[in-house]
């Protein structure tokens, strides 16, 4: 830690060593409200419903605590060490097989939906009086972008998607150094701006993950592992499924984080689509009927259709800086230290 000299009081003040390991995304300014189709019915004309079947990639470690601790023998890792274990999730055959959550993977979508649209401040930990007058949280009869596909206070989301299940897998420890919650009160000028408001949504960025050895032990599943898992979803336009896809990082721009560890880099991800199960008016009427999934090339040209789409309802500033600071090719260093 460096050190300032001593203030008029005496008392020295301790600056970070390490650059912090996130940004923002600045307010959009509006938000855009309307009302959004409910799930009474299928609309087939311009709407999209429908299942997305994807392979999920561990591109860093990636741990989501199960919330209790666990000996090391009892996960397969060498004797000795008490360790916080891996959320799994019990399949039919009793097995239990390390997952990532749905509601990890919907919480990290949604909040790039948030940070590209015109959408409110929907949970905050902070004074929303420090936030801007349009990022109140919405009402049930007029919905943002975010809120009419994730849902709002008595309005159900129109998107929700499964936890994605392990295949080809491979299980390690990583050690994570000791992380705080963050302390915007004590750190005034990185998270507002002059007039005390905050200056928009913190993202982390990617890197290098650090392993601390003093750090404590977690159960992660390794990078290169694969898991399956799919995203269900009703009634969207195609500029809606367009802001979906983006949000998944389908253009290849960014990758999303989940779970523990983000400021020291894990939680990298990617997905990648296997098919796409639209319903259509057949799979409606007839009992038998069975469409083909769309895949391959198909599947291809369709993400990209959709996301041309979308870019009326996304903020291009927002939406470059999100891109900047979720960028995979990151080579950053995690701190290894105060930040």
């Amino acid at each position: 830690m460096s050190r300032r000299p001593p203030s008029r009081g005496g008392r020295q003040r301790e600056e970070p060593q390490w650059p912090k390991p996130f940004g923002f995304v600045p307010f959009t300014g509006k938000v855009d409200r309307g009302d959004a189709p409910g799930h009474e019915r299928f609309l087939l004309a311009q709407h999209y419903s429908g299942r997305l079947i994807y392979d999920l990639v561990a591109l860093k470690p990636v741990h989501v605590s199960s919330g209790i601790y666990a000996l090391s023998e009892d996960l397969k890792q060498p004797a000795g060490d008490v360790l916080r274990d891996h959320y799994r999730v019990t399949r039919p055959n009793g097995e239990r097989r390390p997952a990532v959550p749905g509601s990890s993977l919907k919480g990290a979508t949604r909040a790039v939906v948030e940070a590209v649209t015109h959408s409110c401040v929907v949970l905050t930990r902070v004074e929303r009086r420090q936030l801007p007058r349009e990022a109140r949280a919405c009402r049930p009869e007029a919905l943002c972008p975010a809120c009419a596909l994730f849902g709002a206070q008595s309005r159900l989301g129109r998107v929700s998607f499964s936890d994605a299940v392990v295949r080809k897998f491979k299980m390690a420890i990583q050690r994570v150094p000791a992380l705080y919650g963050p302390r915007p009160w004590q750190s005034r000028r990185t998270y507002l701006d002059r007039q005390g408001n905050f200056i928009g949504r913190k993202f982390y960025f990617h890197g290098k993950p650090f392993d601390d050895p003093a750090g404590q032990r977690v159960e992660t599943i390794a990078p290169e592992s694969e898991l399956g898992g799919y995203v269900d979803f009703h009634n969207l336009s195609g500029a809606e499924l367009g802001v979906l896809f983006f949000a998944l990082g389908l253009d290849g721009s960014l990758r999303l984080m989940v779970g523990g560890g983000k400021p020291v880099c894990l939680g990298m991800v990617e997905f990648r689509p296997r098919g796409l199960a639209l319903v259509t008016a057949v799979s409606l009427t007839e009992y038998d009927a069975a469409d083909e999934p769309l895949a391959g090339e198909a599947l291809t040209r369709f993400i990209a259709e959709r996301l041309k789409e979308a870019e009326r309802l996304i903020a291009p500033e927002a939406r470059d800086k999100l891109r900047e600071i979720l960028a995979p090719e990151n080579t950053r260093d995690a701190p290894r230290g105060a930040y």
